[in-house]
């Protein structure tokens, strides 16, 4: 298949306004349909787009296979747009693949395409909680994280200050980042790393909210977020020196005080599969999982 001959064009930072509208007429949950996640792996997952007036499109590739994401609609045009991008596919002679499609979704396409093979990724699954709680660190299952954030506050005493992440102040994230965990080699982390740099640099371009800690003038740690849904906020990347006791919590909690004050969830993402990270997940209480979907055609 060659794109450049497609309905699909590649996707540039141009293009940000119009996925955004797309997705706000969707109003998915599911952390992989979320603009910032979108930009910031798109070197090691390109992207392209087509789209109508009702609908858009988005085409991703893995491994060297193409896949195409839920469409980005409001529900009435769901069928149309999954039709129309089973079409492109067998323009070009591949077979018709979805993926990170939520529980839904994945039902509307059974019902529209009865044929196809449905496989749950387990380790693609978010983890949804309740704002307050992790605003507020109540409740006994939070009790180790809420003695961290105490700690952080004692020991850091006058000595922290958190701000709002601005193009005044993003060359400093930026330069803590850089030295961020320079031990790590692993693929993954390098790839996260250039991602959260091109995520630095559309700053005021993408629509997203980021904060920082300082601890004797100097950034410790920042996060950033954004607006997912109409009830969720989604926490995108999050960093801080885990030498400093308590900082992650504090990051956390001083985040959900200032930003998206209408939300009642927080999505954080899925946990790669790693073992640590689903037990750290697992610990924070989640109200609930999202499950997501991939959907090939028989062969």
């Amino acid at each position: 298949m060659d794109l450049n001959d497609a309905d699909f064009i590649p996707v540039t930072i141009q293009d940000i306004p119009l996925i955004q509208a797309y997705l706000l007429k969707a109003d998915y949950e599911e952390s992989n349909h979320n603009i910032v996640n979108l930009f910031q792996w798109m070197k090691q997952y390109p992207l392209w787009q087509y789209h109508t007036d009702h609908y858009l499109l988005l085409l991703g590739v893995h491994k060297g296979k193409l896949f195409s994401y839920m469409p980005l609609c409001e529900p009435q045009h769901f069928d149309e747009a999954i039709l129309k991008d089973q079409a492109i596919f067998h323009q070009f002679g591949i077979p018709f693949e979805l993926s990170c499609f939520t529980e839904k979704e994945k039902d509307k396409v059974l019902a529209l395409l009865p044929m196809v093979v449905v496989t749950c990724e387990e380790e693609a699954s978010d983890y949804v909680y309740d704002k307050e709680k992790l605003k507020t660190l109540s409740g006994g299952k939070l009790q180790k994280r809420r003695n961290h954030y105490n700690a952080f506050l004692r020991l850091n005493e006058g000595r922290f200050k958190a701000e709002a992440i601005t193009k005044d102040n993003v060359d400093e994230v930026k330069a803590y980042l850089s030295q961020w965990k320079t031990e790590a080699t692993e693929e993954y982390f390098l790839y996260e790393k250039e991602g959260v740099f091109a995520i630095l640099d559309l700053i005021g371009i993408l629509p997203y909210q980021g904060l920082l800690i300082r601890i004797d003038g100097e950034v410790k740690a920042f996060l950033i977020g954004t607006k997912s849904s109409s009830r969720m906020a989604q926490i995108n990347i999050e960093k801080a020196d885990p030498a400093v006791r308590g900082l992650y919590q504090a990051i956390e909690v001083e985040y959900l005080k200032t930003f998206f004050p209408e939300a009642t969830l927080v999505n954080r993402e899925d946990d790669m599969g790693l073992d640590s990270l689903r037990q750290a997940k697992k610990a924070l209480d989640p109200l609930f999982m999202i499950h997501k979907y991939r959907i090939r055609e028989k062969l």
